[in-house]
């Protein structure tokens, strides 16, 4: 059974999450930002080795309440059901 960890880069606002030794941190698209679509903002998760991302994962806060739209991109990244 996978056990997933929540966290909040306060700086960002961005919600990361953590399964094991992974972790999955959305990252910003820029080839999807056009005029046509007024510079909108698109991430897509990718998946990081924990211990390379250690320094930063000390700065994140640990969340458990956080949107069920975001909380279900990162279970479904992760290869679990959705809520």
């Amino acid at each position: 059974m996978k056990t997933i960890t929540y966290m909040l880069n306060p700086e960002t606002g961005i919600v990361y999450s953590r399964v094991g030794s992974e972790v999955a941190i959305p990252v910003l698209e820029y080839d999807k930002m056009t005029p046509k679509n007024g510079f909108a903002t698109s991430y897509a998760l990718e998946k990081f080795n924990v211990f390379e991302m250690c320094k930063d994962l000390n700065t994140m806060i640990g969340i458990r309440k956080i949107p069920v739209a975001i909380k279900n991109r990162h279970r479904k990244f992760w290869g679990m059901k959705e809520i």
